[in-house]
């Protein structure tokens, strides 16, 4: 009797500690971000937009934000085709940078970014979300940029806000035979 009775104890203990943990599992606030896929202009392709903060932010400067550093708007766009393969990709940044953010950008052994004139951008207006700057909002802003273009740096010092942005073509398709000499 005492050992059916410990048994029961044990199963209901955990019992309990399952149902806190779904619990807590659904109290858990949902990931932000997800994907949204649209119908691209060409057929049997597609565009997936990411509005993920953290992980755009981690992909454009290998790093994860600090928490001096506030993420204000985030988009990264991949174009895929029917079998899924990536052809190109651009994203966007809006941040409130941490002094320690900057640094490591204006330090040009970091990612070679070299300072630029924002009357040169790279960025196709048509392409960058509404909240990006335009060239003329660009105009008062520090620029900076890699010396084939890439990743690009607009730093605004009268509101501490930067805007960054990089694109580039999809991944190579994976080998799926090896060459025979």
């Amino acid at each position: 009797m005492k050992r059916k009775l410990i048994l029961l104890l044990a199963a209901a203990a955990v019992l309990v500690s399952g149902l806190v943990s779904l619990r807590r599992l659904a109290r858990r606030p949902q990931p932000t971000g997800l994907p949204v896929v649209t119908n691209s202009a060409g057929p049997g392709s597609n565009v997936v937009i990411t509005r993920s903060p953290e992980e755009i932010f981690r992909r454009a400067f290998w790093q994860r934000p600090t928490a001096a550093d506030h993420i204000v708007h985030a988009d990264r766009r991949e174009w895929s085709d029917h079998d899924q393969a990536v052809q190109h990709w651009q994203w966007f940044l809006q941040v409130r940078p941490s002094a320690a953010l900057l640094s490591t950008l204006r330090d040009p052994t970091t990612f070679g970014l070299l300072p630029g004139t924002p009357a040169h951008s790279p960025i196709k207006p048509a392409s960058a979300p509404a909240w990006f700057p335009t060239d003329p909002q660009r105009a008062d802003c520090e620029m900076l940029q890699g010396p084939a273009g890439g990743l690009t740096v607009y730093y605004r010092a009268a509101d501490n806000v930067l805007f960054a942005t990089d694109a580039g073509r999809g991944f190579a398709p994976p080998v799926t035979q090896l060459a025979r000499r």
